[in-house]
């Protein structure tokens, strides 16, 4: 039987009374955040009520009720928001990462790692979403935020040993590129190759920037992230050297799929799959991966 969720019956699509609104608006206010929610729920609920239900229905796959969900979305919306320019989701995702136990600095580590994307018009939007307040934000609420079981930092793992004394990339530095790769995910991705072969320093510094993007979040998150990218922009190589990577990592397949259906549900709808599915599908089936 499907249960009431955030003041709605969920049981009953076919009618939708006044309280069952008010109810859900009410409960969406509570968090005193952005307003966009709760304009944008209001728009489903005045003239969609079936669809906001069932809306409400994906939405508690992905976010709330749980607290490890909240978390994992935030920080990917983070970066989706930073490649659309969105300064409005921006701020709602630091509120809600604020909100549910994680410190400022953890939440500056995500964006960096987006910039690596995003570039400078990403940390734009940041700034004019939350720059001028962001001083002043307290230390994270207790209890800190929770990742799933066995989700670690481990800024080592990040770095294969370049040499920063250096611009130019050095035969040691191929070397070791190289072997990074190689046992981390099982071979070295062609982007990379290609970039060797024409733009060598650049493959440094930007691989240089990714090692040190995050270092007290868990080390699981920058797949995690990864996924959450190429699953919107449709790249296949991108898409597998992210899982695989996340299978390195420990990143169990139903986190990697839960990304995938996340991407799917907030931002691509269930065609995202396509991508998925040329590209991932043999991975998911390799056994023994849980």
């Amino acid at each position: 039987m499907v249960s009431e969720s955030e003041g709605l019956n969920l049981s009953d699509l076919t009618v939708t009374t006044p309280d069952e609104v008010n109810a859900s608006l009410m409960k969406t206010w509570g968090w005193r955040g952005p307003l966009y929610e709760m304009y944008a729920t209001s728009l489903m609920l005045d003239y969609a009520p079936d669809f906001a239900k069932l809306s409400r229905w994906s939405a508690d796959y992905f976010g709330r009720p749980s607290h490890v969900n909240v978390i994992l979305l935030s920080c990917q919306n983070i970066h989706s928001y930073m490649m659309l320019g969105w300064e409005t989701g921006i701020l709602n995702e630091f509120s809600t990462l604020r909100r549910n136990g994680m410190a400022k600095e953890q939440i500056m580590e995500l964006v960096m790692f987006a910039q690596i994307y995003a570039g400078m018009r990403g940390l734009g939007h940041v700034f004019r979403a939350v720059g001028e307040t962001l001083p002043a934000f307290g230390p994270p609420v207790e209890p800190l935020a929770p990742f799933p079981p066995g989700w670690q930092p481990d800024p080592e793992a990040f770095r294969c040993g370049l040499d920063m004394s250096t611009r130019d990339l050095l035969p040691a530095d191929v070397e070791a590129l190289t072997s990074w790769y190689e046992r981390t995910i099982g071979y070295l991705p062609r982007s990379v190759t290609f970039g060797l072969k024409h733009h060598p320093g650049f493959v440094k510094v930007n691989r240089a920037k990714w090692e040190v993007a995050i270092k007290t979040l868990p080390k699981q998150l920058a797949p995690y992230l990864m996924l959450r990218h190429h699953a919107i922009t449709g790249s296949l190589d991108g898409l597998r050297e992210a899982a695989l990577l996340a299978k390195a990592w420990g990143v169990s397949k139903k986190y990697v799929v839960h990304s995938l259906a996340c991407a799917a549900m907030y931002f691509t709808g269930i065609e995202g799959f396509y991508a998925a599915s040329e590209a991932l599908d043999d991975i998911l089936d390799q056994p023994g991966w849980a």
